[in-house]
């Protein structure tokens, strides 16, 4: 099923779009605890045009360009939505780097995060707040956190895991093997050729 409904934004967007400005809707961030973005983000006034809003709470500074570059995605069908056609959807206001699915599957709506590899992608994922997605409605907002991606791991961990796989894959071949041909397994040669190539 495709993400959008027919007739719907899947064409590249102008890159003439008007960038969206931040309402605070009477309410004083200062008084929330927010951080004014440009005392965190050094980068920020190179930014420019991208509005930016200020940050809450206690943020981890090398966090900071993540955050910039995420937007909260809201509203989405939790029986039909996925990671891969978020992904496909965002692609085409910008390069991609993370989508990360949020919520509870069980509940009508869940969320995500998509983080951008450039903040300029930013406000142009924002003009598409309200677009159909599918059967809703999208709710996009600038992101208060960074997207948590799971641990790197080094080449020595990764060579171990691929190695406990192979084993598990050999072990079930066998079974498999055994199940299918009973004999099989009791022919030394043709087993150890077989479970040679793996």
């Amino acid at each position: 099923q495709a993400p959008c409904s027919a007739g719907s934004l899947l064409s590249p967007l102008p890159f003439s779009l008007p960038l969206l400005a931040c309402t605070c809707l009477g309410v004083s961030l200062s008084s929330l605890g927010a951080i004014p973005a440009a005392a965190l983000d050094p980068n920020i006034a190179t930014l420019g045009e991208i509005p930016q809003p200020p940050l809450m709470g206690n943020v981890d500074p090398s966090k900071i360009d993540e955050i910039r570059r995420t937007v909260y995605v809201g509203n989405l069908n939790s029986q039909t939505t996925t990671a891969d056609q978020l992904l496909e959807f965002f692609k085409q206001v910008g390069e991609v780097k993370f989508v990360r699915m949020a919520g509870d599957e069980t509940q009508p709506t869940r969320f995500a995060f998509v983080e951008f590899a450039d903040q300029n992608s930013v406000p142009r994922a924002l003009a598409f707040n309200g677009v159909m997605f599918g059967d809703r409605p999208l709710k996009i907002n600038h992101s208060n956190n960074a997207i948590v991606k799971p641990p790197e791991m080094t080449p020595q961990a990764a060579a171990k895991e691929l190695e406990e796989v192979m084993k598990r894959v050999r072990e079930a071949q066998s079974f498999i093997s055994a199940a299918i041909e009973p004999g099989w397994l009791h022919s030394t040669s043709l087993c150890n050729d077989f479970l040679g190539c793996f």
